[in-house]
């Protein structure tokens, strides 16, 4: 998957997107006491970008680099920035930004096919995120 203003990543991401909302503060090893490390940030944020349009937990997530889910939570916080809940769905957000330029899919496969339960859900993770419905992004970027 291609990386968006949402990831930390390297990779720019499009102008039309960088418009919308800021990227995340890129993480670093040496962000504080307590962060998360180079290499599990990079690992977690591959993950959750592979797995999507499954159920993301926390307990899940906090297994996946070994630590327990409230010293996960925090260190996670401090590696990237916010939580790991606000993590997955600005990542699923994006994800769907991008199903949402690159063709005519309705709104409602494209919000079951990046995790959220129904297109209001989508919707209003949407309008909180970005500050306008998926439906008047869609035709403002064309």
């Amino acid at each position: 998957m291609q990386a968006t203003l949402i990831s930390p990543s390297s990779k720019a991401a499009p102008a039309r997107y960088r418009r919308q909302a800021p990227p995340l503060p890129l993480p670093s090893p040496d962000e504080g006491k307590g962060a998360l490390a180079a290499w599990q940030v990079r690992q977690l944020t591959a993950h959750i970008d592979a797995n999507l349009c499954a159920t993301l937990r926390t307990t899940h997530l906090a297994a996946t680099v070994g630590l327990s889910v409230s010293h996960f939570s925090r260190a996670f916080k401090n590696a990237v920035g916010v939580p790991p809940r606000l993590y997955v769905l600005r990542r699923r957000v994006a994800a769907a930004c991008e199903a949402m330029l690159s063709g005519d899919e309705p709104l409602t496969h494209i919000a079951h096919a990046h995790g959220f339960c129904d297109q209001s859900h989508f919707s209003r993770a949407f309008q909180m995120l970005i500050g306008m419905g998926p439906q008047a992004w869609r035709r403002s970027q064309r």
